[in-house]
Formats: C-alpha cells, sequence, structure tokens
C-alpha cells in the first residue's frame, strides 16, 4: 500500500507540473494559434470522447499499431533464435539489419504510398522501425544468459522443455516485456506519423491533418495528449508486468 500512495503522489506531482509547464508555455505565447488555452483543449478532448468517429479512427490506427508490432516480433524473435543458435547465420543477417536501420522510414514513405495504399502504408513504415529494433534487443538479452547455468544445465543433461521454461524464459522475459511495451509506444507514433504524412482516412492521424488544415489548435493537440497518453500507459503496463514476473521468479 505504501508503494501504490507513494506511486499516486508521484503521478499527482508530474501531472501538476505538466499543467504548470502548459500555462507558462500558454502565458509566454501569448497566441491562441501558438498555445491554445488549456481549457479549450479540455473541451474539444471532451467532443472526442463522445464521438463516434474518433473512436472509428482510435481503434483503426490502434489495429495498425497492434499489426505491425505483431509482424515485427513474430519476425524478431524467430531471427534473434536462429542467430543464437547459428552464429553464422548472425554475421549473414548484421548487415540486413544495419540497413533496416538506417533506412529513413517516413522518407521511404513516399515510396511506400507508391508500392501501396495510405492505409497499408503506415503500417510498413513502423515495421521498418519495429523489426530491427526487436530483433536487436532479442538476440541481445539471449546472448546475454548466465553461460555458466546453460553449460552446467548441459552437463547435467537438463532436457530441452525445462531449460526453455526455467532458464531462458526467466532470464528474458521481464526485459523482453519491457522491449514489447516500448516498441508498441513507439509504433504508435510511427503509425500515427505516417498517417499524418499519407493523409490516411479515419484515422489519427486524418484527424490530426484536419484539425490542422482548418488551424483547429485546440483539437490537434487534444489528439497529440490522447497518443501520449496511450503511449504512456502501453508502456506502464509493461513495466509493472515485468515487475509481477521480477518478483514471481525470485
Amino acid at each position: 500500500m505504501q508503494r501504490v500512495w507513494k506511486n499516486c503522489i508521484v503521478g499527482l506531482l508530474t501531472v501538476a507540473l505538466f499543467v504548470g509547464l502548459y500555462l507558462l508555455a500558454w502565458v509566454m505565447a501569448g497566441n491562441e494559434l501558438v498555445v491554445p488555452a488549456f481549457s479549450d483543449c479540455m473541451k474539444s478532448l471532451g467532443k472526442l470522447l463522445v464521438s463516434g468517429g474518433f473512436w472509428r479512427a482510435f481503434w483503426t490506427s490502434f489495429v495498425r499499431v497492434v499489426c505491425a508490432f505483431l509482424i515485427s516480433l513474430v519476425l524478431a524473435v524467430v531471427l534473434a533464435v536462429v542467430s543464437y543458435l547459428l552464429p553464422t547465420f548472425a554475421r549473414i543477417i548484421a548487415p540486413w539489419i544495419a540497413v533496416f536501420r538506417a533506412v529513413p522510414t517516413l522518407a521511404v514513405l513516399l515510396i511506400i504510398l507508391v508500392w501501396t495504399s495510405a492505409r497499408v502504408a503506415p503500417v510498413v513504415v513502423a515495421f521498418l522501425t519495429l523489426f530491427p529494433t526487436l530483433y536487436t534487443a532479442f538476440y541481445t538479452l539471449l546472448t546475454g544468459v548466465d553461460r555458466d547455468l546453460i553449460e552446467m544445465s548441459r552437463v547435467y543433461k537438463v532436457p530441452v522443455k525445462r531449460r526453455i521454461f526455467q532458464l531462458y524464459l526467466p532470464s528474458v522475459a521481464p526485459q523482453a516485456v519491457r522491449e514489447c511495451s516500448a516498441s508498441l509506444g513507439l509504433g504508435l507514433k510511427l503509425v500515427v506519423s505516417a498517417e499524418v504524412l499519407a493523409g490516411t482516412y479515419l484515422s489519427l492521424g486524418g484527424f490530426m491533418q484536419d484539425a490542422k488544415a482548418y488551424l483547429d489548435m485546440p483539437l490537434l493537440f487534444a489528439l497529440v495528449g490522447v497518443c501520449a497518453v496511450l503511449g504512456l500507459l502501453l508502456e506502464s503496463l509493461g513495466e509493472i508486468l515485468a515487475g509481477v514476473m521480477e518478483r514471481s521468479g525470485r
């Protein structure tokens, strides 16, 4: 309970600090087209939350994020395991991962839009960044498992199933959960950014593009706030789950 209260107090102080900084920026800007009033942003947020069109756009964008994440996750885990088991394969794939990481994803969006539609392009853009990030994270976690424990399990001929569930998973699972939650937050940012540039219809990015076109700054700030809060929730849930896994594994 002490920890819960401490987290609540820290959360409230963080919110108060954010509101204070926003009000300071509003006073310093002195222009509603640069920084709109906080109350106007809250009104726009209230209108969004009761709008059926907003929720359709929200879930459409979120489905894109999940699709990009799952495709990246499955491919990254499979290739990371193969690379861990076959060091030669790891050396072969390393340059390709470096190329994926170096590709300017939003610039490539223009090319992807020629090949696909504005509905598919955001998923591809998110994949180009999430896949190399997740692959590197999982490969690093696997190679970081205690070598002495691995060798001991081999000497004592521990069954493969027990090695996986009692050695590898407890070692990598908590940090893997953190990496996945962080990647979901990053995927949200990438997908929405790509939707804005692609002008994707019925999406959070499309809503932002419309708000910018009509100079509706309170609405634009409210939409950005929704994305920021969602990303924070995803990462916080991942951190909580990883903490639970670490405590249960002790």
